[in-house]
């Protein structure tokens, strides 16, 4: 007998359709039961910082786009990134001044 994707619930038959019946069945055993939900977002703060690291604020736009936030967010996070770089390097001057 051949199992079709019509033959289960809802959410299931839009995951054969998405990952295939082995992924889909893998799901259910390990969630099952549960409510699982996803964040909008795909990537953590700390992985967008460490992309962000080298990157000036005119590389924002693309920057944006390609990690799924606003391009305003970007650049703010671009802007204390910078802040923060320019504060350590004040406090090595002061520190190798006072020694």
């Amino acid at each position: 007998m051949s199992i079709d994707k019509s033959d289960f619930n809802g959410i299931y038959e839009e995951l054969i359709e998405l990952l295939g019946l082995e992924v889909t069945i893998k799901i259910h055993e390990y969630f099952k039961g549960q409510q699982v939900n996803f964040p909008i977002k795909l990537h953590s703060k700390a992985y967008v910082m460490k992309e962000l690291q080298g990157k000036s604020v005119g590389d924002s736009k693309e920057l944006a786009k390609k990690l799924g936030y606003t391009e305003n967010w970007i650049r703010k996070l671009l802007k204390k990134i910078e802040r923060g770089n320019d504060n350590e390097g004040d406090s090595r001057k002061f520190q190798s001044k006072s020694n």
